[in-house]
């Protein structure tokens, strides 16, 4: 059975990508994801289905070990496939100090949500108010808007939302904050306490914006499954004319032409390469082509020295090793 936070997120999840992808066959296929996702929610996905319906079949997420003076100590591989892992970073000068930080899959999804996703993570903290071993109070500055730059030749910047809060447990009280953002059809959430005493509100919330923006930028999130869906190739007769209405064309060293049609591909050799060039371009040219999205076969990114891999796969239940239908295969570390 699904906690509560297994609940709103696939909510979110399923909002998200309903709201999010073209029309045409890419939002029929959409429309299944959704479905899928919201069975998922309530605990009632079919047991022959792979978790999103395969939108997402792999994952590779290579982080570095080391982020603004912080240290990666751990790792947390949380059963349910929506809840991702989380890695705890350790402060280089502080070792009472923590920042956590959360990967988990959401899809495809518009900067409007993100105030709705980091309204319901506020929520949820909140409703550990009064329980057995949560807080004794909480209250919570606003939800600001902030921006992360994704590094060097990875597009423009990613939007963001962060909010401070107060947290009083028994033993006293702690200076927190949250920040949330999207990457690579993945969330990123990250939250960092101190000892009230220690360090203000906005200063908490200020530093774990600046560490999530140095994580971000040195991080790499890849993903394969059906996200990967170039435009469909269909035959052209040898005999037909070029179609007058191509919005695009292409041609191969061989000879072979390919033209643009609406939603389709039409090729004189739909195998050759001339129809799969153009079923790519015409991939990215319709939106189709999903940031974060590698492929549609699995791959094995580089980790270089300083950095830790996590390797999401995603596979119907009879295939899993764990339950909530998904395997975490082995961590790698790189080494130089």
């Amino acid at each position: 059975m699904m906690d509560a936070r297994s609940g709103w997120r696939g909510t979110v999840l399923a909002c998200a990508l309903l709201a999010a992808l073209p029309a045409g066959s890419a939002s029929a296929r959409a429309g299944a994801v959704v479905a899928e996702v919201a069975e998922v929610a309530e605990g009632k996905a079919a047991a022959a289905e792979p978790f999103l319906g395969g939108f997402l079949k792999e994952t590779r997420v290579v982080y570095p070990l080391q982020v603004a003076g912080w240290e990666a100590a751990g790792e947390k591989l949380y059963d349910a496939a929506e809840l991702g892992a989380s890695v705890r970073y350790q402060s280089g000068e502080r070792r009472d100090r923590w920042i956590d930080v959360y990967f988990y899959p959401v899809g495809v999804v518009p900067a409007s949500r993100l105030d709705q996703a980091a309204k319901a993570t506020l929520a949820e903290i909140e409703s550990n108010v009064g329980v057995d071993g949560g807080y004794v109070e909480a209250t919570f500055g606003p939800v600001r808007a902030f921006e992360v730059a994704p590094g060097v030749g990875k597009g423009g910047p990613i939007p963001a939302r962060s909010a401070d809060m107060a947290l009083q447990r028994e033993e006293g009280t702690y200076h927190s904050a949250m920040a949330l953002l999207v990457d690579r059809l993945y969330y990123v959430k990250g939250r960092h306490s101190v000892a009230a005493g220690a360090m203000e509100r906005d200063a908490v919330r200020r530093t774990l914006e600046a560490f999530m923006a140095e994580l971000v930028a040195g991080t790499y999130i890849g993903s394969t499954g059906s996200c990967w869906s170039p435009v469909p190739v269909d035959a052209l007769a040898a005999e037909a004319d070029e179609p007058a209405d191509a919005s695009m064309s292409a041609t191969s060293d061989q000879g072979g032409g390919a033209w643009l049609v609406g939603d389709r591909v039409l090729a004189r050799d739909p195998s050759g390469e001339a129809a799969q060039t153009l079923s790519v371009l015409a991939m990215a040219m319709q939106g189709r082509l999903y940031p974060g999205c590698v492929g549609a076969d699995p791959h094995n990114p580089e980790v270089p020295e300083g950095h830790r891999e996590i390797r999401f796969e995603y596979r119907a239940p009879s295939d899993a090793r764990r339950d909530g239908g998904w395997r975490l295969a082995p961590a790698r570390s790189g080494t130089g």
